[in-house]
């Protein structure tokens, strides 16, 4: 029988109360006998190294993410980061260019600008979402600026149609960092298919998940070779590499050498994601229904908001993020809610831009960027950022690998929130 909140107890945890989230962590990703039993088979057989599309492996899986993207070219590669450094080699982003960027997102977002020797620019976010607020690029525009690398964090989905807007006007490139959303959609299309190019993470929590893997994906052919030369294998060796493909541009030809990134991939990981790839969208149908199950429940309780989504985009929930409307109690909510045996968390504990190692003055260990940053006259770290400040104060994640709908867990983690509002008294106890 479906539990309620009416059938739980209010006393918290953390005072002695019973827990009210006592589920175990979901057994994912699964993985079928069949692509196992492949996968025995490619590391027995060999060759367990894939270098270009003549390797079935690396063909099949680029060939199957391209269609999935609704692009024609994916280039596979070791990691997310990866994928996001191929982008801004393929279109050729370099040599301290500005790329607006969020600074509330993963390290990856920024640190595949700095480690291309550009420099990022911060712009402002919505403090409801954390995603960028279209508002916010405009005083980030540099006469040095290239790009914008838009981050989907969390699964969310970044006003593009806004974004595309801006970068049109001002001639720039756009990045999307889908690496929380595979198959997230904007306006019926797919993330990834939007701007010039985008990198996706296939570690092995995200949505499309494996081991540790990423890909490119891009509507631009040179945006697609380019990279082959600096993060690939491209030339002949044991093993053949992305010049023999058909197509490589013969004014790469004289280039190719083996200065490079070793951003290959990895077989092992694009074994795996053709597995999950078929059923991607239904597990996304899944957390949906489970998040909107949740948002639902909690709606009564003024302590808490979920953002809100356009109508017409269809998130993914990589995680799900809720707002605390006191945020100087947030961080004793995080304890009650891992006392309730909630697996939240604070998934950005600070703005990225407030790094110290971003600061022209950084005197610490040496990192490959300070020149860059020094050069450029920008200094991240004193950046106003009032919608990244309130994000980052208010706001709580669950990692949200709920793949199977659930109707008592979204209960329960529903009452552990109820059992919060509840206490305000406690609350105010554990925040002094």
């Amino acid at each position: 029988m479906l539990r309620t909140l009416a059938d739980v107890t209010m006393e918290l945890a953390i005072e002695g109360g019973t827990a009210a989230f006592g589920h175990e962590p979901p057994r994912y990703p699964r993985f079928s006998a069949a692509i196992l039993e492949r996968l025995v088979q490619v590391i027995s057989t060999g060759p367990t190294q894939g270098l270009s599309k003549h390797h079935p492996v690396v063909g099949e899986f680029e060939r199957a993410l391209a269609e999935f993207h609704e692009v024609p070219h994916c280039l596979s590669a070791s990691s997310g980061h990866g994928a996001l450094q191929s982008a801004l080699i393929g279109l050729e982003i370099a040599d301290g260019d500005h790329v607006i960027t969020s600074p509330y997102s993963w390290g990856a977002s920024v640190s595949c600008i700095l480690h291309n020797g550009a420099v990022p620019v911060f712009c402002d976010v919505s403090a409801e979402t954390g995603l960028i607020d279209p508002d916010g690029l405009e005083p980030a525009l540099t006469p040095h600026t290239r790009a914008v690398l838009v981050p989907h964090l969390y699964g969310q989905v970044s006003d593009m149609t806004a974004i595309l807007d801006f970068a049109g006007r001002h001639d720039l490139a756009v990045i999307e960092d889908g690496s929380q959303a595979h198959g997230a959609r904007h306006r019926g299309r797919r993330l990834g298919s939007l701007g010039d190019a985008a990198g996706f993470s296939i570690n092995g929590v995200k949505p499309l998940a494996t081991t540790e893997g990423g890909y490119l994906v891009t509507r631009h052919e040179s945006v697609y070779w380019t990279p082959t030369i600096s993060a690939q294998h491209a030339g002949r060796g044991e093993l053949i590499g992305r010049a023999s493909e058909p197509g490589f541009p013969d004014d790469l030809r004289d280039l190719v050498d083996t200065l490079v990134y070793t951003y290959r991939p990895n077989l092992a990981s694009l074994i795996l994601a053709l597995d999950q790839l078929p059923h991607v969208d239904e597990l996304n149908a899944n957390r949906r229904a489970n998040a909107e199950a949740l948002r639902k429940k909690i709606d009564g309780l003024d302590l808490f908001a979920m953002p809100a989504h356009p109508a017409d985009d269809s998130p993914v929930y990589h995680m799900v993020t809720i707002n605390v409307r006191v945020p100087e109690w947030r961080d004793a909510i995080l304890r009650v809610l891992q006392a309730e045996g909630v697996p939240a968390v604070s998934y950005v504990a600070r703005g990225l831009n407030e790094s110290p190692r971003l600061s022209p003055s950084y005197a610490g260990p040496k990192v490959m960027w300070t020149g860059a940053i020094r050069r450029s006259g920008y200094d991240a770290t004193a950046a106003d950022l009032p919608g990244m400040r309130a994000k980052v104060a208010a706001s709580i994640e669950i990692p949200w690998n709920y793949v199977e709908e659930n109707e008592d867990l979204t209960t329960d983690l529903a009452h552990a929130f109820a059992k919060i509002q509840a206490n305000t008294g406690a609350l105010r106890r554990l925040a002094a």
